[in-house]
């Protein structure tokens, strides 16, 4: 390491110990949305891509949440300015239980077409009782209510009372 670069990481460890020194600020601004039971303690200085902001990280012990940390960000004006608490909240580290990645549903449903696509032969379990249904209805027998989507279910209903289900046309109904 060059003498430049040890100056560089002498001046920015300096940097991080005035986030560092403010470690009991953040703790009480984390305080304000979690109990003070649950905000264990610092575990390290995160240096943001901005010289004037740092992210502090403290133990997590909320049930349900094994690997989360908590996380202050804090920021200045300026290097001769005192730091203070920009933004808190609970993040996942290392280890953390996580949901998957978001696919849009444009990306899935190609996925499920292409799947498809592949098979056209074979007729799912879905299409084998919609195309029974039909038979069945073609051939003079009833089809039961929960088989019907729930548009043609409320059509049943309402031909099977004689009333209107909607209420506009309930309205209309009573006026004639």
């Amino acid at each position: 390491m060059s003498e430049a670069d040890s100056a560089m990481a002498d001046e920015h460890a300096q940097d991080l110990q005035a986030f560092i020194d403010q470690a009991p600020l953040a703790q009480a601004a984390l305080q304000e949305i979690a109990d003070a039971r649950q905000i264990g303690a610092l575990l390290r200085a995160e240096a943001e891509a901005d010289p004037n902001a740092c992210t502090l990280r403290f133990a997590s012990d909320v049930p349900g949440y094994p690997h989360w940390e908590w996380a202050a960000v804090m920021g200045r004006a300026d290097a001769s300015a005192i730091p203070t608490v920009l933004e808190v909240g609970l993040l996942p580290g290392e280890g953390a239980l996580v949901p998957p990645a978001w696919v849009p549903w444009s990306e899935r449903f190609a996925e499920y077409k292409a799947a498809r696509a592949e098979q056209p032969d074979e007729e799912s379990p879905e299409d084998a009782e919609a195309a029974s249904d039909t038979e069945a209805a073609s051939d003079g027998e009833s089809v039961p209510h929960e088989a019907l989507a729930p548009e043609a279910a409320e059509a049943s209903d309402e031909a099977q009372s004689g009333q209107p289900t909607d209420s506009s046309e309930a309205i209309e109904h009573v006026v004639e």
